[in-house]
Order: structure tokens, then sequence, then C-alpha cells
């Protein structure tokens, strides 16, 4: 029973990720550089990035829920505050970046309000632009953060 557990917060968890980041990494990549240029694109990217928030909050709840059980079966878990080994290390910096990125999506998300600008006949390039940065910043700690995985699943 407990590898039939194992196996689904191992593959629920790379679910997440994969929608999670690839998001992000799809909107720094793909959308931004097309929408952003089009007549109209600031109402899709703002449709996007509405549309999104569903998924992100499920990723987000999955990573929770998934990760606190995949933390505590792994054999290199020292206990909580012990940073003892490589592996404790890079799942606390790791824990930071994901930190940081819910600080940014709260930060550009709520505060700024960039997703429903973007689509308003006032300051919607700078929304975009905005958007943009975030959308790059969400993306490029999102890669820091598999690369910080794939380091620490290294024996």
């Amino acid at each position: 029973m407990s590898q039939i557990l194992f196996l689904l917060s191992t593959w629920l968890h790379a679910l997440a990720t994969v929608v999670m980041i690839g998001h992000y990494l799809l909107l720094a990549l793909l959308y931004l550089p097309v929408l952003s240029k089009e007549n109209g694109g600031g109402a899709i990217l703002s449709a996007i990035s509405k549309r999104s928030r569903v998924w992100i909050y499920a990723a987000l709840g999955v990573f929770a829920v998934t990760g606190t059980h995949l933390i505590f079966v792994d054999s290199n878990y020292l206990g909580i505050g012990n940073f003892g080994n490589l592996w404790s290390m890079l799942m606390l910096v790791k824990h930071l970046l994901i930190m940081a990125m819910i600080t940014l999506g709260f930060w550009y998300n709520a505060v700024l309000r960039v997703g429903p600008m973007m689509s308003s006949n006032n300051g919607a390039d700078q929304a975009i632009t905005r958007f943009g940065l975030y959308s790059k910043l969400m993306a490029g700690c999102g890669v820091l953060v598999l690369l910080l995985t794939a380091i620490a699943q290294v024996k």
C-alpha cells in the first residue's frame, strides 16, 4: 500500500509541476511574444490569465499534499529544520523559490492586477509588459525548481 501511495504522490506531484511550470514556460516563450503584438492580444492574455488561475491553485494544492507526503517518506529527510545533508539544503532552496513564486503571483495578480488591466482601454500596454516580466520570472523560477529537484535526485 505504501508503494502505491508513493507512486500516486510522485505522479500527481509531477503532473502538477507540468501544469504550473509548463503554463509559465509556454506563456513566456510562446503566447506573450505573439499575443503582445496582436490587436486584442491583451484581452486574450487576460482571459488566459483568468482561466489558468483555477489550474494553478489546484496545482498548488496538489503540491502541498503530495510534497508533504514525499518529504516524509524520503530517506534523505532529517527532520524539520535539520539541513545536515545536500538534499535537505537543496529542498530548502527549492521551497524558498516556490515561496518566491507564490509571492510573485500574489503581487502581480492581487496587488498590481495585471490580468484585468491587460483587457482595459487604459494602461493595457504597461500591463502586458508587467505580465511579460511576471511570466518570465515565474518560468525562470520554475526552471530553477526543476533543476534543484533533478540535482537532489542524484545519489
